[in-house]
């Protein structure tokens, strides 16, 4: 063993906080909460989030891992520490074309620049900010391309590559909020006016709170 980590590992009495074996105790684990959902082409003035569990209706892990509506249960809580909104336009990456590749970023900074975003407990806001781009992802799709001239002015013959989402720094909570098992909650995106698609297309959006899942012990 390298002589520069043994300092790093712990000892006997120090396995203890690493224990998953822990009777009548909690622990805490770096985990997330999200919910996805379709954007309407026409747009929409609300859009409500964590309210149907996986396994209800359409809904599977894929878009959600709430195993309730609208609260955790007991004796789960959660640490909320950021928050993020995830949005991907529906165009047809596979068909790129001048047209298609310009649609794609202008879903975007529609989406970005418009709305607004509420975290509700209980009976009362915690956030209530906008506009939605404010709320960038933490992770996304890192695009590295090659693009050749092309001779032809058809417009369907052009190759273009486009890909846009929200940037900045994520949306960190100056002071984390916890929820508790049967608590209520729920993350809205709201807009005065529809706003719509410039492509015309259905897209994806969701929110994703990143934090700490406490629960019991094994």
């Amino acid at each position: 063993m390298d002589a520069n980590n043994i300092s790093r590992v712990p000892d006997i009495a120090q396995l203890a906080q690493y224990d998953v074996n822990r009777t009548n105790q909690y622990e805490g684990i770096g985990s997330s909460l999200y919910d996805y959902t379709s954007y309407a082409a026409a747009g929409q003035t609300e859009l409500s989030f964590f309210q149907t569990p996986s396994g209800s209706g359409t809904k599977t892990l894929s878009d959600t891992n709430m195993e309730l509506a609208g609260s955790l249960p007991s004796p789960k809580q959660f640490l909320v520490t950021s928050l993020e909104v995830k949005f991907w336009p529906g165009v047809d990456v596979a068909a790129f074309g001048a047209q298609d590749a310009a649609d794609y970023l202008n879903d975007v900074a529609a989406v970005a620049k418009s709305g607004y975003l509420e975290l509700f407990v209980g009976s009362k806001n915690y956030i209530q900010e906008g506009p939605i781009g404010d709320f960038p992802s933490m992770n996304g799709l890192v695009v590295q391309a090659a693009l050749t001239d092309v001779t032809t002015a058809a417009a369907a013959s052009q190759s273009r590559i486009a890909y846009g989402n929200f940037g900045g720094k994520p949306y960190v909570l100056a002071s984390p909020i916890r929820l508790m098992p049967t608590q209520n909650f729920k993350v809205s995106l709201k807009w005065p006016t529809a706003v719509a698609l410039p492509s015309g297309a259905i897209g994806r959006i969701g929110v994703k709170l990143r934090g700490f899942l406490y629960r019991l012990s094994q």
